[in-house]
């Protein structure tokens, strides 16, 4: 009996996530485009809430988010997604304030699914 339910726990903990943000759907009062575009989707969140300490002229930790190239950098290692969903063990982002709505989070979380496209 003891080691039916030994299985039984081994079996089941399996198929567990073990990521929150795996199972978490986006908001239903997001509307997200079928195709997320950079242009339009992504620049303006990340110049409303991470352009102005992560540029050209102030480059915050050395990073600048104007330069596609260093951003995909950052999509690639999960550090992007994880600063702004302000996961254990990564930097909230933005510094010192407020989290980025759901609703631009579930956007960016979209684009980085889609491959992060420069389109």
């Amino acid at each position: 009996m003891i080691r039916l339910f030994l299985f039984l726990v081994v079996v089941l903990c399996g198929c567990a996530y073990d990521k929150a943000e795996e199972i978490t759907p986006a908001p239903k009062d997001c509307a997200t485009p079928a195709v997320v575009s950079y242009a339009q989707s992504i620049s303006p969140i990340l110049d409303r809430n991470c352009r102005s300490c992560h540029n050209p002229g102030q480059l915050t930790a050395g990073v600048d988010l104007e330069d596609f190239t260093v951003l995909k950098k950052y999509v690639n290692n999960g550090i992007l997604m994880g600063n702004i969903k302000h996961l254990p063990g990564y930097k909230p982002m933005p510094y010192g304030g407020t989290k980025l709505s759901d609703c631009d989070i579930a956007l960016l979380q979209k684009w980085v699914d889609a491959g992060a496209p420069q389109n």
